[in-house]
């Protein structure tokens, strides 16, 4: 049954579309209106004078005024503006927040032309700007989709492409296999189905478009920031004081030559102090405890008590010492006994001698006593910090053993390697940037003769370092240079990364407009750089939220 039905489904599919009737238009490669994605953007005019500039948005019987500086874009606030038009009553805008003002009425939402007047006073200053808002016609209401089966039905056309395709399917269903002909009641089901699917907008009208049936409508009247097909960003005032957009008039300006090299912190070599084991010993607390990292010291403080140990073999060589001596002792004692008894017959020398003898041997005895009980005191040599505490009480530590270091972390200083330094010093200062953003500024204290790994060793002291700068942190350090370099300075966050991978800024164009520029930077310290190359003088520079204008798409 199904196969006998197959001819007459692809002669009405054919002949359906076309029984669209008269009237109706098809598109085929015509324009016939915006496209469906197409974005109506809010009427808008813009005005800009020697220091002021302004942005009117139509939205609905509402005017929206955004008033800024020219050279900064900073909002203006407690301005008077006055707004006038050709056979129109001036209005006075009303401030509804920083810059921005507004005043509604009902001609902004008749279609036309309108030539607006703005009169802006601001303290002594007053300021004249004008523009052409256009409003558009209100676009018509959708009225449907496609026809419906019974707007179909209703043509007489329609009615013979129906007949006719009829037709051609049974001639064809009669060519292709010789079988008793489809009966009425076949008919009318593949006309009632091939109806059935005129009724479905989508499939009677597939790829056809018709000027009564516009596409999806327009989207909202809006001011939605994007990027444009040469590379420029569309950013609405809204979307401007929401993300804080300064600029800059660029100036050329002489400057520093500067180098840029990482350094390494490091401590005064005046305020850092390192304490050792003497000998080998036994630690032990101290009046105050065991002295632990962290901990503020001052110069000459016990930081812990040390008990000399010593090894099996050589005590009992100190023990035989010490009978020794012992032994020699007494009988020096008897011998200056002996001679003070016949201090009459003995030469004065020989008791003297042997008195003298008597108290080496006694001086010693004294230094061979054991050394268990006589404990050192490892004191502090400057005032500082506490660095490095390799001690615990009862530890056995060997002579030379580094047990602690102070450092003072108000004097500190900073390490750099030099790979381009050639000839007479030249170097002046420089400042130093840290992993959290913190700038540093730096004096130049001299460079080591000699070469490490192929460079260099800078030396800058530190003047104000921060409480979380530690000794052994990376720096970027930028040296300071003598000689001097033109360009336009700038701060460090106007410089942006493009998608291409190269420096840019940001160029204010129009008061809604930005352009990237390509530049050739330098830095000058932590918080600026010197653009040589790539800007023009008077160019108006993003130098606030420029790495917001960056992610636009």
């Amino acid at each position: 049954m199904l196969r006998h039905l197959l001819p007459f489904v692809l002669a009405l599919s054919w002949a359906l579309p076309s029984a669209a009737g008269p009237g109706h238009d098809h598109d085929h490669g015509h324009d016939h209106g915006p496209a469906p994605s197409a974005v109506r953007e809010a009427p808008r005019l813009e005005g800009a004078g020697t220091d002021l500039e302004l942005v009117a948005i139509a939205e609905g019987h509402q005017l929206a005024i955004y008033l800024d500086r020219v050279e900064t874009n900073e909002p203006v606030d407690d301005a008077s503006i006055e707004v006038s038009a050709p056979g129109m009553k001036p209005l006075v805008a009303e401030q509804i927040a920083p810059g921005t003002y507004k005043i509604e009425t009902e001609w902004m939402e008749e279609p036309g032309t309108k030539a607006l007047v703005f009169t802006i006073r601001l303290g002594d200053e007053a300021e004249l700007l004008n523009g052409t808002l256009a409003i558009p016609d209100p676009q018509p209401e959708s009225d449907a989709m496609s026809h419906s089966v019974s707007e179909v039905v209703t043509q007489p056309a329609a009615w013979i492409m129906m007949a006719a395709g009829l037709t051609l399917g049974l001639v064809i269903a009669l060519l292709i296999r010789p079988r008793p002909p489809v009966g009425p009641a076949s008919a009318v089901l593949v006309t009632a189905v091939l109806m059935g699917l005129g009724a479905d907008p989508v499939r009677a009208h597939e790829g056809h478009d018709h000027d009564d049936a516009p596409a999806v409508s327009a989207a909202p009247l809006g001011n939605v920031p994007r990027r444009l097909p040469d590379g420029s960003v569309f950013l609405p005032k809204p979307t401007q004081r929401l993300l804080e957009v300064r600029t800059r008039p660029a100036k050329v300006n002489s400057a520093q030559r500067t180098m840029e090299v990482i350094g390494t912190v490091i401590a005064d070599p005046s305020a850092f102090g390192r304490i050792q084991a003497p000998m080998d010993g036994l630690v032990e607390l101290g009046e105050r405890g065991l002295s632990f990292v962290g901990q503020k010291v001052e110069a000459g403080e016990v930081l812990a008590r040390l008990s000399p140990t010593i090894p099996l073999a050589d005590l009992g060589t100190m023990q035989q010492l010490r009978a020794e001596v012992a032994g020699k002792l007494k009988v020096a004692e008897q011998k200056l006994t002996r001679l003070s008894r016949i201090s009459g017959v003995v030469a004065q020398s020989d008791i003297d001698d042997t008195r003298a003898e008597l108290e080496a041997l006694r001086e010693q005895k004294r230094v061979l006593e054991p050394k268990d009980v006589q404990k050192f005191d490892l004191v502090a040599p400057v005032k500082g910090v506490i660095s490095v505490a390799n001690v615990r009480a009862g530890q056995v530590v060997s002579a030379r053993d580094t047990l602690f270091e102070i450092v003072d972390p108000e004097r500190l200083w900073v390490e750099a390697a030099g790979l381009d330094i050639h000839g007479e010093d030249d170097i002046s200062g420089g400042v130093a940037r840290d992993a959290d953003g913190h700038t540093i500024e730096l004096s130049y204290v001299g460079r080591s003769p000699t070469l490490r790994q192929q460079s260099q060793a800078l030396l800058f002291r530190i003047d104000e370092p921060h409480t979380g700068l530690a000794v052994g942190a990376p720096v970027t350090v930028i040296a300071q240079r003598r000689e001097s370099d033109a360009g336009i300075i700038l701060p460090d966050a106007a410089v942006v990364r493009g998608n291409h991978g190269l420096s840019q800024v940001w160029v204010k164009s129009s008061a809604e407009n930005f352009r990237p520029a390509l530049v050739r930077t330098r830095p000058l310290d932590g918080d600026r750089v010197l653009v040589t190359a790539g800007l023009e003088e008077g160019a108006r520079v993003v130098i606030a939220g420029a790495e917001l204008i960056n992610q636009v798409r």
